[in-house]
């Protein structure tokens, strides 16, 4: 039954097939979701859904091998099904360890998709979404981390007086500190907060500027036209 399954997803997934099924996920669980949940259109729990489905999509949209898309499919059914939301109740660290495997599974997701999609004899195309894939994923990354230093120092963020605390919250605010616009609204306390969003700040900065010039650079070592310049 699971090799039925694996065999399923990687004709859906499959690396070949480039990023786009990941992309259009990733869209989805970050730009359509989050607002949907925080309106209380529907709860937090399809937001985990949406994770759980890029973690799976993650794992069979790289050249990874069986036990780390073993190990997405466990730690994805674990996001659905354990009950309730981990970081937002007094279970243990123990109990809620797929928030740190799920951040380990992204991160290299991330590392996978760079080596996958990023060399030169890949569609132009497929670099683009690619690249696309890794900025998103990279705010997912730190969104799930947030999620931990929540789960371990409740009240480590200050949000607006009448709202609460959930993922969606949370991915926002990773979101737009990837980008450094910071509105202000949700604020870290924690130390290990505000660190980790400081790095992230820069993170998302060096990204963007070593991803344009290497596109810039790429560009222009190629011949204008058949005889160039």
């Amino acid at each position: 039954m699971m090799h039925r399954v694996s065999k399923l997803l990687c004709r859906i997934w499959g690396p070949n097939s480039g990023p786009y099924p990941l992309l259009v996920l990733l869209f989805l669980t970050i730009f359509v979701l989050p607002p949907l949940v925080s309106a209380r259109i529907v709860t937090p729990i399809i937001f985990q859904i949406g994770v759980a489905l890029i973690l799976v999509a993650g794992a069979f949209s790289v050249h990874s091998g069986k036990s780390v898309r073993l190990l997405a499919l466990i730690v994805a059914l674990l996001l659905v099904f354990k009950g309730k939301l981990g970081f937002l109740s007094t279970q243990s660290v123990i109990e809620n360890m797929d928030l740190l495997l799920s951040v380990v599974l992204l991160s290299v997701f991330t590392l996978l998709m760079v080596k996958s999609f990023f060399p030169r004899e890949r569609p132009p195309a497929h670099r683009i979404a690619g690249a696309v894939a890794v900025y998103l994923l990279l705010g997912l990354i730190w969104a799930r981390l947030y999620q931990v230093v929540e789960l371990l120092s409740p009240g480590a963020f200050r949000i607006p007086e009448g709202e609460s605390l959930n993922p969606a919250v949370l991915n926002y605010f990773s979101f737009i500190t990837l980008a450094t616009t910071g509105y202000g609204d949700v604020i870290p306390i924690n130390v290990v907060a505000r660190n980790l969003s400081v790095i992230e700040a820069i993170v998302g900065q060096l990204y963007l500027v070593i991803l344009i010039s290497r596109l810039v650079s790429e560009a222009s070592a190629q011949p204008r036209g058949e005889g160039g310049y």
